[in-house]
């Protein structure tokens, strides 16, 4: 269940923080050398690989926009979808246009190669559409002509960011990692597995060694099986149907 970054914090933190006790044993201070070498391996990566992927702040700033514009469209249409009385072509071209464009507000939490691709989908009903969307006006000026483009601009620029996303980690250096990932586990295997021996025959080793050795890798671990990363930043959408006021509110 480690991930190369596990991999980095765990060996930084035992050829460190736990380098006495690592060199208590035979078997601690014969690998210590190759995980050196595994650590700096890592280390030489592409951050990409080890400290997270590049341009995220990049892709959650558009995104925003993104929700955001798609966001207005939906509520926009709302709005004649309750208004009392509303004018019935301007009611059926809000109809048209949030079931073209943000049928559904969850929508807006799909991921960005989802957003990226129903936005080049949708690009040919800015012009199908234009009439609908030139019906219905925005305070402060423009239409909703002008908010779906946005929104669709939004959507490309995601998918450009991700593509420049998988330009900045080379085929290669993805390849290079993985196959340093599955030697640096196995190294850890090795080690356990003659720590354990040598424990086991050795009384003057401490008993509680292998945790001394291996406690914040078996924390990263724990951590990481049970799901304990941070959680998605996309907020919520807003309620779609807010609860009425009481009688007599």
């Amino acid at each position: 269940m480690l991930t190369l970054t596990h991999l980095k914090l765990g060996l930084r933190d035992l050829l460190d923080k736990r380098a006495a006790d690592l060199a208590k044993s035979k078997s601690g201070a014969f690998h210590a050398e190759e995980l050196q070498e595994h650590l700096d391996g890592i280390e030489a990566l592409p951050p990409a690989l080890t400290g997270g992927a590049p341009l995220t702040a990049e892709l959650e700033l558009v995104d925003a926009r993104h929700d955001g514009f798609g966001g207005a469209i939906w509520f926009a249409t709302e709005v004649y979808a309750r208004l009392p009385d509303a004018d019935a072509d301007v009611a059926a071209a809000a109809a048209r246009i949030r079931a073209a464009f943000v049928p559904e507000l969850g929508e807006l939490q799909a991921s960005y190669a989802v957003e990226a691709d129903r936005a080049a989908d949708r690009r040919p009903l800015l012009k199908s559409m234009k009439a609908d969307l030139q019906a219905i006006p925005v305070a402060g000026g423009g239409t909703l002509h002008d908010v779906a483009t946005a929104f669709l601009d939004a959507g490309d620029e995601l998918e450009s960011l991700l593509s420049q996303r998988a330009d900045a980690t080379p085929r290669g250096s993805r390849k290079q990692a993985s196959a340093l990932r599955s030697t640096t586990i196995g190294l850890l295997n090795r080690l356990r597995a003659d720590l354990a021996k040598e424990v086991r025959k050795n009384p003057k080793l401490p008993r509680d060694l292998d945790a001394r050795v291996f406690g914040y890798f078996d924390t990263l671990g724990d951590m990481n099986g049970r799901g304990a990363a941070k959680p998605a930043a996309k907020p919520a959408p807003a309620p779609a149907d807010p609860k009425p006021p009481a009688p007599g509110g």
